[in-house]
């Protein structure tokens, strides 16, 4: 039981309760009542508010290290050419022992579900020996159609191999980096893996103004690099419009960013229910713009929020990331709207959920979902369990993942 229970689908619950049976919710309501009904052992947070647990739905766990060399803010162009040599340099066990400190950071701060980007797949091997609920996307770049055949082959494989290493925790799917490090017709053949493999695509997308003069008009300081992967492609479209063109805008897909946009491709994105994983934090650290996040909401575009890597933010909380968008929105009222807490609190439980196509089993507290929680304890009296989580609710005092405890601070 806890002063207030938020199950996020319905009102608050002053001195609430949920009832775990296994892995599994089986009740949620007052206290009084939950206590005459389901007599059990009974964990106590008289000043504390449990809520389900937190999606993030996009990180780079394999670049957790990567926070110690690389200082933001800086441009994008800049951040990404630093961004190669490091990823180049990094060896597997490198990654590993990233990831599982990434992984650490995250169940601190009462995340239990993320969608991982993985470049080496070693963040998918430390998830596999975790007890976080994960979408690992394996990531795919592909510059040159002469060497589609034989990476894609290793991309087969790699999704083969992992299928036997999948647990209940553990989803698989694929994720062509960015519109313009996959050639058309790798993109193409990744999408109908993806169909055949029943998976998920995650893309990076519309991030910064050099990727979209790129895939537009093939200018600016990356056509000499990245010009020839669009060789095939047609000139006028923009990146969201190219994916479009590519048969990429799927209720399926999740895109990450999508801050160069405009109106004909809010439109499209809303038309086509893709989702969307804003990364304001990560935005602001690169230099990239504002998303126009209330054309977006409007448009009914679906959005939910994400932290992104450590190599551009500072922390993988959630809570970080709603404190600095409600700070955007104070700055910036035209992009973006004063949303009610309860509404960025879905964007970073029940709405990330759905973007990666687990809303059935988490997101929010609900009879016969995963017991996926996470608990926060306040010092003082909480009126407003809402204010409280985004005024000071900072590392999670116990974090629950299907019914088992990953992390505790009591």
């Amino acid at each position: 039981m806890a002063r207030w229970v938020l199950p996020m689908t319905s009102p608050p619950i002053r001195d609430g309760a949920v009832v775990i049976e296994g892995d599994r919710i089986i009740a949620v309501g007052e206290w009084k009542k939950i206590a005459r009904e389901f007599p059990a052992e009974v964990w106590e947070f008289p000043d504390g508010v449990l809520m389900p647990g937190l999606v993030n739905p996009h990180t780079h766990l394999e670049n957790t290290n990567f926070a110690e060399t690389i200082k933001c803010p800086q441009t994008f162009n800049k951040w990404l050419l630093q961004m190669v040599r490091l990823v180049r340099s990094q060896t597997f066990e490198d990654a590993l022992q990233a990831s599982v400190r990434g992984i650490e950071q995250l169940t601190k701060f009462g995340v239990t579900c993320i969608g991982e980007f993985s470049r080496l797949g070693a963040s998918f091997q430390a998830l596999q020996n975790s007890r976080t609920r994960a979408v690992v996307f394996k990531e795919f770049i592909c510059l040159r159609d002469e060497d589609a055949e034989r990476q894609l082959g290793e991309l087969a494989r790699w999704l083969e191999d992992a299928k036997e290493l999948m647990n209940p925790l553990l989803t698989i799917g694929l994720g062509p980096h960015a519109p313009y490090t996959v050639t058309p017709t790798a993109f193409r053949r990744v999408i109908g893996l993806a169909q055949r493999e029943n998976c998920r695509i995650c893309i990076h997308a519309a991030e910064s103004p050099s990727e979209r003069k790129l895939v537009e008009q093939r200018k600016g300081v990356w056509r000499w690099w990245l010009g020839s992967v669009l060789r095939d492609a047609p000139l006028g479209l923009s990146p969201i419009r190219y994916l479009d063109w590519l048969g990429v805008l799927q209720p399926e897909t999740l895109l990450v960013h999508c801050v160069q946009v405009d109106d004909a491709d809010i439109a499209l994105l809303a038309e086509r229910k893709v989702w969307v994983a804003h990364c304001p934090r990560s935005n602001a650290n690169l230099k990239v713009g504002l998303m126009p996040l209330g054309k977006m909401l409007s448009a009914g575009v679906k959005v939910c929020l994400a932290t992104d890597g450590l190599a551009s933010v500072d922390s993988l909380s959630p809570l970080d990331e709603i404190r600095f968008a409600i700070k955007v929105a104070r700055e910036h009222p035209k992009l973006y709207p004063a949303l009610p807490p309860s509404r960025w609190l879905r964007m970073v439980t029940l709405d990330a959920a759905a973007s990666l196509g687990l809303d059935r089993f988490v997101g929010s507290l609900d009879a016969g979902k995963q017991a996926d929680i996470a608990i926060f304890r306040f010092n003082a009296s909480i009126d407003n369990p809402y204010d409280a989580l985004l005024s000071e609710g900072r590392e999670a005092t116990a974090t629950m993942v299907a019914g088992e405890f990953v992390h505790q601070r009591m």
